[in-house]
């Protein structure tokens, strides 16, 4: 297994953040964490706005799930799968600013609620969320405790103060894993009914199904997939992929539902298909494949050994799409439906009691003679090092047997929905991949619990997750969530069949490790948690006619990170910092410094402006103004480690005579800078650098406490306050002798940037 790599580029921000604070932003490490890579150059610009952090995270995910939006209370409804809770988050007053807005949330207990009114029902924990679209009814879907056991649907009133009131519940089929509504009175359930419990001889493989319910009757009807289990070869010699001596009515496992015109559009993720369900006569129309990504024709980045995006093609290679989420949109009054092609491994049961089962195949190309399953590739005719995940094709009907297949398309597809079921009419093939390569070459198909290069190429890639639809100036978006390398791919899909990319928005720092995330196995780093928001698990687009603030919103919620992410869709592009403690009066100096990577934040979303700064901070500052240069320089300060993070900053600026020490051999590296010391610093640096640094020396003369300028720094402090490189902390005072605060370095460096030789 390889451990945590850092390349030098992100080494180095990293030193600097060890001096300035404790995370790097992503934009300090070259990567604009607010907003989209496109912004500007494209016809839809994304710029992260908002976020919601609970406090809590999880290498493995499951903490924020899925997000709704109520237009009546103007709260967003986010579910916490490691809580258990609810959170409701006010929108109404978010406004698009320099800064990102931090928001705060109320934790609302949907289990206390729920046996307060059906003690009967044994809770197991809450899935998925939706609100009506008349923002009336918040639908909640609630597994049982028992893998077998019908689920629930509670419905909430939405009250003005964001809190809910329980109307009632209604039954579903067996784990509900995903909710809707069809229309403000109809309410459906995906019910996955995955074998949790293994395989075996009297084991229960509970049925899936659809669930449909009444709001206003509390009833329902469960419809399930016994129909089609006289047509299981029929179904297998489409394309759809079933385990073998399993019926349909059992093995067909619903995930994600999309509605529009009267159908119910069902993805079927195990078994890589498309259910149709007709509304109104509550019976599935078909069900569809969702087909195969053809790698003979279609280059693909299998090698996670060498670091890089080295894409290929392999003849007898397929992508099995196997789609989780899917949206619906209409062109023309033809439907057409969008999937986030994320694949899915049967992995349940117990090793210990025999009934553990998993569909992988892993074969390591390290290995010598190791093959694919068919044979056809090889390490010596491939070149490949690392290990492979195939799908371990002989237990299951569907498939080719002749050829070698991936979990997963690493892609989204759009179909054309019709009377003879669902029609491909485009698919992203290895744009994903190429895309992100460009953008985050250093951190290219890294998971969501490590930022190890290529280390997700031997399985799902990027690996799309979830996916929404929504319209902005008259065109039609496809928004798809990539769960491992995180951020969302942006596509115009008004003219389905020739559908265009159009922008990406990643806002995963990449350089930072929460505290107290890190696992490590055999002594060395090998999970953790980044900061920013990891894993978008669910999205809602917000039209501009149902937004709080006026223009489109897109939210995503992230389940290893345990944020909501709010990023505004259209307009202008905006200058975003991901600070939320920084005024608009210090935002340009705050932005100046960190995209240039002189100063960082102390958090992913906090600067600390008025926090202070280290001799060593500063000297460090104006290293990197300099081009972080390496000088041959003897350094005598007894209390300076050549291997700092300062080290060789204070090597460098002791060699041209930018900074010297107290005298005795001390630097003071770790002292804080007092504001007549950084003076010093800046002026012999603007001295340094053939800046103008002529100055009349009057005014300085003015201030109350001139006369406790040190005699070494007058000098230096009157042309700093002439110049306007340092303002005075008052009306009357300079404050020479107090401690400098970040954001006065920051606006230091900024007024010395505007200087000419």
């Amino acid at each position: 297994m390889r451990k945590a790599r850092r390349p030098a580029a992100i080494a180095m921000a990293l030193a600097l953040a060890l001096q300035l604070g404790t995370v790097v932003p992503a934009a300090a490490a070259g990567i604009n964490s607010t907003a989209g890579y496109e912004n500007g150059n494209s016809p839809l610009n994304l710029n992260l706005i908002a976020r919601y952090a609970s406090g809590q995270y999880n290498v493995d995910g499951g903490v924020m799930e899925i997000v709704a939006y109520s237009q009546s209370n103007g709260y967003a409804y986010a579910i916490n799968g490691q809580s258990g809770l609810l959170a409701a988050i006010p929108l109404g007053d978010l406004t698009a600013g320099i800064s990102v807005t931090r928001l705060s949330g109320t934790d609302i207990d949907v289990k206390a609620l729920v046996e307060a009114a059906d003690s009967s029902f044994r809770y197991g924990d809450m899935t998925s969320v939706a609100i009506s679209p008349d923002s009336t009814t918040l639908a909640a879907a609630l597994q049982a405790e028992g893998y077998h056991d019908a689920g629930r649907v509670a419905l909430f009133a939405c009250n003005a103060d964001g809190s809910l009131t329980l109307r009632g519940l209604v039954e579903t089929g067996v784990q509900p894993d995903m909710v809707t509504f069809a229309g403000s009175s109809t309410v459906l359930t995906a019910d996955e009914g995955e074998p949790r419990e293994g395989y075996g001889d009297g084991i229960v493989d509970p049925r899936g199904s659809v669930t449909v319910a009444d709001v206003s009757t509390l009833t329902s009807e469960v419809v399930g997939f016994d129909a089609f289990d006289a047509r299981r070869d029929e179904l297998a010699s489409a394309g759809i992929v079933l385990k073998k001596g399993v019926d349909p009515s059992t093995d067909l496992e619903p995930e994600y539902i999309a509605v529009s015109g009267g159908k119910a559009y069902v993805t079927l993720q195990e078994n890589n298909a498309i259910a149709v369900l007709d509304l109104a006569s509550r019976t599935f129309d078909g069900i569809y494949s969702a087909g195969f990504e053809d790698y003979s024709v279609t280059p693909i980045d299998i090698d996670k050994k060498d670091d890089a995006y080295a894409p290929r093609t392999y003849g007898s290679l397929m992508g099995i799409r196997m789609p989780d989420g899917i949206a619906a949109f209409q062109v023309d009054g033809k439907t057409y439906l969008v999937t986030a092609n994320e694949g899915d491994a049967r992995e349940w049961g117990d090793e210990d009691l025999g009934t553990f089962y998993l569909s992988e195949d892993e074969q390591d190309f390290g290995e010598e003679g190791v093959t694919s399953p068919t044979g056809a590739i090889t390490g010596e005719n491939s070149g490949l090092e690392g290990k492979v995940v195939f799908f371990k094709v002989e237990d299951f009907d569907g498939l080719d047997s002749g050829k070698d297949y991936l979990f997963g398309g690493r892609t989204f597809t759009i179909y054309e929905a019709g009377e003879n079921g669902v029609t491909e009419v485009f698919t992203s093939g290895n744009d994903f991949e190429t895309l992100t390569a460009r953008y985050l070459t250093d951190y290219y198909n890294c998971s969501n619990d490590n930022t190890v290069v290529d280390d997700r190429s031997g399985k799902k890639g990027p690996e799309a997750e979830s996916v929404t639809v929504g319209t902005v100036d008259g065109r039609t978006y496809a928004f798809v969530a990539l769960e491992r390398t995180g951020g969302v791919m942006v596509y115009d899909v008004t003219e389905p069949a020739s559908a265009q990319y159009v922008n990406y928005i990643n806002t995963r720092d990449f350089a930072s490790i929460v505290e107290g995330s890190e696992e490590y196995e055999d002594g060395e780093l090998d999970k953790w948690v980044t900061g920013g928001d990891v894993a978008p698990e669910g999205l809602l687009f917000l039209s501009d006619a149902v937004s709080p603030t006026g223009e489109a919103l897109l939210l995503a919620a992230c389940e290893v990170s345990g944020t909501v992410a709010v990023y505004q869709v259209g307009g202008e592009p905006l200058s975003v910092l991901p600070f939320t403690d920084v005024e608009a009066r210090d935002a340009q100096a705050v932005r100046y410094v960190c995209e240039n990577g002189l100063m960082a934040g102390v958090s992913a979303d906090r600067f600390e402006p008025n926090g202070t700064l280290t001799r060593g901070e500063a000297v460090t500052a104006l290293w990197a103004l300099e081009g972080r240069p390496v000088v041959n320089y003897l350094m005598d300060f007894s209390d300076v480690d050549p291997a700092a993070s300062y080290g060789e900053a204070v090597r460098w600026a002791a060699s041209e005579g930018i900074a010297g020490g107290y005298g005795g051999g001390l630097f003071g590296p770790d002292d804080p800078i007092t504001r007549e010391q950084l003076a010093v610093m800046l002026y012999r640096y603007a001295r340094h650098e053939g800046y103008d640094t002529a100055q009349g020396g009057m005014a300085v003369r003015e201030f109350a406490d001139y006369d406790q300028i040190a005699g070494y720094a007058a000098e230096a402090m009157t042309w700093a306050v002439e110049a306007g490189v340092l303002t005075a902390t008052s009306l009357d005072t300079l404050a020479p002798g107090q401690a400098a605060t970040r954001v006065q370095t920051a606006q230091a460096l900024l007024a010395l940037s505007q200087f000419t030789k």
